[in-house]
């Protein structure tokens, strides 16, 4: 008997903080059906993971991230061959245009920038998970790039 696949998205989650842990996988289970979500805390540990397994539908990044910068990070994802197609969307407290400029150059998604308010966040989530991450998806233009409903 071939076993059968989840439906639900293998997400990974690059983040630091525990309070945005938390609130990422409560609002993300809440709006999309979702197989699994692995976390780690830094890009050295988003490395090791990815040598362990590679099956991973779409991975989220902070930024601000210790030891390397999460714009770093992706841009180290995006250069080897075997990673690079692996969307990542940058999930962030920064709107700084420097950011969103590196974040789109090197091969992001999108870039969402975390909204305090707890409606705000999911409303963020559902704009990105609209895409059917199950199949390769285009990048949006620049101007559809960044996601802020910080004070919407």
């Amino acid at each position: 008997m071939t076993p059968v696949s989840s439906p639900g998205l293998n997400i990974l989650l690059v983040e630091d903080d525990g309070d945005d842990l938390m609130f990422f996988k409560e609002a993300i289970t809440s709006i999309s059906e979702i197989n699994e979500v692995t976390i780690v805390r830094n890009c050295d540990e988003l490395f090791s993971q990815m040598e362990l397994s590679t099956h991973f539908d779409l991975v989220f990044m902070d930024i601000n991230l210790p030891l390397v910068d999460g714009k770093i990070c992706l841009k180290k994802l995006k250069s080897i061959e075997k990673l690079k197609d692996i969307p990542v969307i940058m999930f962030t407290g920064s709107s700084r245009q420097t950011d969103v400029d590196e974040s789109y150059e090197w091969g992001a998604h999108y870039h969402v920038v975390k909204p305090y308010a707890h409606t705000n966040y999911i409303e963020s989530l559902k704009i990105v998970m609209s895409q059917d991450w199950k199949v390769a998806q285009p990048r949006p233009a620049k101007e559809q790039f960044v996601v802020n409903l910080t004070f919407n």
